[in-house]
């Protein structure tokens, strides 16, 4: 599986970068973004659990929790996905950032807009200041669920039915709708065309029940 990167935040003092190698150390170039030592992550436990990151966490893997916020520079945030949506926030006047894992409990949870909320009450962020990227994520017309899962969404995230009549539902509208509600500009709301499960250079679970995982770094220059 090859590499990929995008920038999706074009701002001097943030960098956004996707690659389907996870193992930073061995990106082209990652050492002109990052020092790969210093990328702290999280052990992921499908929750609504966030953790502020400083000094004394840099370079570890945070147990148990779905969400990193920093406000420090060259200290780069971590997330793994393969078919969950991975989202990423800046705050562009109060220079924070934040990397969250939303998958499908996280997100019934309100993972994104309690993010957000901490970042205001930590950090002193105003929505109206905050830029969204939603990364490469299962598309709605792939992500098919039963019909109690889709019940929990609610109706108007349902945008279809399988072959087999299950719901398939989106999950990445979800995410944007948590983002709107808590103040953020739709204008300021960036989401990827890409689907993991529809593209076979990007990992997916539901796709191939793959071991390999989508790397959502973001980081303060």
């Amino acid at each position: 599986m090859g590499i990929n990167r995008t920038y999706l935040i074009e701002e001097k003092d943030v960098v956004l970068a996707f690659s389907t190698n996870v193992d930073c150390r061995n990106i082209d170039n990652s050492s002109s973004f990052f020092n790969s030592a210093d990328v702290v992550s999280c052990k992921q436990i499908h929750s609504d659990i966030i953790k502020l990151v400083d000094e004394s966490t840099r370079g570890t893997e945070i147990p148990d929790c779905d969400a990193l916020i920093t406000n420090i520079r060259n200290l780069p945030l971590l997330i793994r996905t393969a078919d969950c949506v991975p989202v990423v926030l800046y705050d562009k006047r109060k220079h924070v950032i934040a990397n969250v894992h939303s998958g499908r409990v996280g997100t019934q949870k309100q993972i994104v807009r309690k993010t957000v909320e901490m970042m205001q009450s930590h950090y002193g962020s105003s929505s109206s200041d905050i830029i969204a990227a939603i990364g490469p994520h299962i598309c709605g017309k792939c992500y098919e669920v039963d019909a109690a899962c889709a019940s929990e969404f609610g109706e108007k995230y349902i945008v279809g039915f399988s072959k087999s009549q299950k719901p398939l539902i989106d999950i990445a509208s979800a995410c944007k709708e948590q983002l709107e509600a808590t103040g953020v500009n739709s204008n300021n709301i960036f989401i990827s065309d890409i689907c993991t499960a529809e593209s076979p250079e990007w990992p997916s679970w539901r796709r191939d029940k793959c071991k390999e995982r989508l790397g959502t770094f973001i980081v303060l220059c």
